[in-house]
């Protein structure tokens, strides 16, 4: 048995119209996303996004750190207790990569997301970080070895009721892996992306690694999207859906695991009416997580909150200490301009040079702004405290 039909098709070779037309609505409600704000928001937006897709991904695995034990551990704050401690560093190793993985297409506009050295260096990148020796031993159910970074297992496994593909044809599926889904590199953006959503299902199943599959295939999903030429993604995650309804995302892919049923069941060896469903639902769920961000990334609510969070700040009704005076001028000046100039803050606040240092200097401290060096432009830093409050659900209470 092998991985195909590599998209979701009847019998005529023929995708339903119904996932094309989610996929091209996914397209467009995506790329509005950009529309009304600053590359600095944009990017402020982007970086929160790492880390909740981090945090996401790895609660999919059932082994996350909170959102806030992440930042910390950005600012070289690591927990004292051992297990914290390696659940921070496995956080910053998956951003660490999906930025590569970014970067990568970015700078190799023209490469594959289905390359199998690809797919190889993002487990070898992930699983070889300074810190990650302590997920490298694997002992749980029947499973138990040594994970060696990048290396295709050498072993049989079992995952759920799935049997994965014997470890001696494992080399020999990623090559055909690769040659089946490039074909799909000279599609539309729409086909692109059902192609992209269905490898990930692919690749899953043919579980080319002894552990750590799950989180190497997101990434390289990630990627895909990247490579598609997706705008707006990165303001929207797709893990984030998934690990709110993880239950969902497990059923539909063990479902996509099914034999072929029956003559009217496309042509492969494995269901195409069940991939459909499985295709489906990532869409679905995609576009959920689009139209979430849609909502709260408006340029007014972002405006009416941003006051509000500071207001509630100076109250004492969240748990944070007061924020300086004169915050919320920085801030809606910065969420409409994206980057403001030092010198120009004490006209922003109305206020002498001095206060709008001591101002600046306290923000920066807090990590509410940021800049590049110390005579760099400021801008706008979307941290978890703010983003709590900000985007409702997007960043859980710890």
């Amino acid at each position: 048995m092998n991985f195909t039909p590599i998209v979701p098709t009847d019998i005529n070779g023929n995708i339903n119209s119904t996932l094309i037309s989610k996929a091209d609505e996914l397209l467009i409600q995506s790329a509005k996303l950009t529309g009304t704000h600053t590359t600095q928001i944009i990017q402020a937006v982007k970086n929160l996004l790492y880390t909740v897709n981090s945090y996401c991904s790895n609660k999919i695995e059932s082994e996350g750190t909170h959102i806030i034990d992440i930042e910390r551990a950005m600012q070289n704050d690591y927990s004292k207790d051992t297990k914290e401690r390696n659940l921070q560093i496995l956080s910053l190793a998956h951003i660490e990569v999906q930025k590569e993985c970014e970067n990568y297409f970015k700078n190799t506009p023209d490469a594959s997301p289905y390359n199998k050295e690809f797919i190889l260096n993002i487990h070898k990148s992930f699983y070889g970080k300074k810190g990650m020796e302590p997920f490298l031993h694997v002992a749980h159910n029947d499973l138990e070895g040594v994970i060696i970074p990048g290396a295709i297992r050498k072993q049989s496994v079992k995952v759920g009721n799935h049997i994965a593909p014997s470890h001696d044809i494992i080399e020999s599926l990623m090559n055909e892996f690769e040659h089946l889904y490039n074909k799909s590199l000279s599609s539309g953006k729409a086909l692109k992306l059902i192609y992209a959503l269905s490898s990930h299902h692919r690749l899953m199943w043919i579980h080319p690694f002894l552990d750590g599959n799950g989180r190497t295939a997101r990434l390289a999903l990630d990627g895909a999207f990247t490579s598609i030429g997706m705008s707006g993604y990165g303001m929207w995650n797709i893990s984030r859906g998934l690990s709110r309804n993880s239950l969902e995302y497990k059923k539909y892919l063990s479902l996509a695991d099914m034999p072929q049923q029956g003559q009217f069941d496309g042509k492969g060896s494995l269901s195409s009416k069940a991939l459909e469903e499985y295709v489906d639902f990532m869409l679905d769920t995609s576009l959920d997580q689009v139209l979430f961000m849609s909502k709260h990334l408006r340029l007014d609510a972002l405006s009416s909150k941003i006051e509000l969070f500071v207001q509630k700040a100076d109250d004492g009704l969240l748990d944070i200490e007061p924020l300086p005076k004169h915050s919320n001028k920085i801030f809606q000046h910065l969420l409409l301009n994206g980057e403001c100039k030092r010198g120009k803050i004490a006209q922003i606040i109305d206020m002498k040079e001095r206060t709008a240092s001591r101002v600046t200097a306290e923000l920066l401290k807090r990590n509410f702004i940021e800049s590049d060096s110390k005579a760099s432009p400021i801008r706008l830093k979307i941290g978890a405290s703010m983003a709590s409050f900000l985007f409702p659900t997007l960043v859980p209470e710890k």
